[in-house]
């Protein structure tokens, strides 16, 4: 079975430079993701586009928090970050500034897939 939030993370840190992220000089989000009372951690650094992947438990200039299955759904598109946020089955903490570019890791809204798809819409 794959694991989308294992996934997602070592997409992550594969991916090494993400040019929308550049808006950040310096800045780290910590994910603590949680399953059966246990919390996995996650901290992405990222300066000036550059992406950092370590699992610590400390740290952040954000922390966000998610059960795993909702992380999951994040993770593999199947739900969009903001949302989540909005309905409280994720939480974010700290920087404003760090929560608006951290969104862009994420798969965009499922509707804005289906609609590029049918050629409408922009994303």
């Amino acid at each position: 079975m794959a694991d989308a939030t294992q996934d997602f993370f070592d997409s992550l840190a594969q991916r090494g430079h993400d040019p929308r992220l550049r808006a950040i000089d310096e800045g780290s989000v910590r994910f603590d993701v949680s399953q059966d009372g246990q919390v996995q951690h996650w901290l992405v650094s990222i300066g000036r586009g550059d992406i950092a992947v370590s699992e610590n438990a400390t740290g952040g200039d954000a922390v966000v928090r998610a059960e795993r299955s909702v992380f999951d759904r994040i993770a593999s598109g199947e739900a969009y970050f903001l949302t989540t946020v909005l309905r409280g089955e994720a939480t974010v903490e700290g920087s404003p500034r760090i929560f608006a570019v951290i969104r862009r890791l994420f798969p965009p809204p499922p509707a804005s897939r289906t609609a590029r798809h049918r050629g409408g819409g922009d994303g």
